[in-house]
């Protein structure tokens, strides 16, 4: 089980809101905590309604100063808000640490609470994810061009998109003559798991050097 830290200013919004999201959403390999570095005391009224709404909300969620957590050793700690970055404390144990700011919604109606809760969900999971499992390709050559494994935290709408850019010509890992020798490319498998067969007159090299400069990966 990995432990992640999501630090904020107040520890009354947005770092509640993602603790809770981590914990429920993500449960079987990740577990959550959260402080403030000046911790507020208190949770947002909004952001303990929101929870309750979606059913994820505990009674030991709270707005906590980090010297509750200092000690702990974590294995991944986010800071959620620019002043937390700026301030985040060096921690006695080396940990990796990453920045994903979310806009403060404190002070503000009860749909800014849920906008932040959804780009919670939607762009800080797949950060841990990808953090903890990334994204490994391995590139063999076949009797009909070339198959890549995408393994780990990938989406397979992710290797859709990358393939209908290269079709419609959106794509910038490749020069022109490396697109034409490409005849077909097919996505079989499912997220964390995806087949990518392309065929064609074209080399592993070639893939491989168009998969370093894909920004789509």
């Amino acid at each position: 089980m990995k432990t992640v830290l999501i630090l904020c200013t107040g520890n009354s919004c947005r770092s509640i809101i993602a603790e809770a999201l981590i914990n429920a959403k993500m449960s079987d390999s990740v577990k959550a905590f959260s402080s403030g570095v000046k911790a507020s005391g208190s949770v947002n009224p909004n952001a303990k309604k929101l929870l309750e709404e979606k059913g994820i909300w505990r009674d030991d969620y709270h707005s906590k100063t980090l010297d509750a957590v200092i000690d702990k050793q974590f294995d991944l700690i986010i800071t959620v808000c620019d002043s937390a970055k700026e301030t985040c404390p060096i921690f006695p144990h080396p940990t990796p640490k990453i920045h994903v700011g979310f806009e403060d919604p404190d002070g503000k109606e009860y749909e800014a609470f849920e906008k932040i809760y959804s780009e919670i969900e939607t762009v800080l999971l797949p950060k841990i994810e990808e953090f903890f499992n990334p994204i490994r390709k391995k590139v063999m050559k076949t009797n009909s061009g070339v198959k890549i494994n995408f393994t780990g935290a990938v989406a397979k709408a992710s290797i859709f998109t990358m393939v209908q850019n290269c079709k419609n010509g959106q794509c910038e890992c490749m020069d022109d003559e490396t697109k034409s020798k490409i005849t077909d490319m097919q996505v079989d498998g499912e997220d964390g798991s995806i087949e990518l067969n392309i065929s064609g007159e074209i080399s592993k090299e070639e893939i491989e050097a168009a998969l370093s400069k894909s920004k789509v990966l």
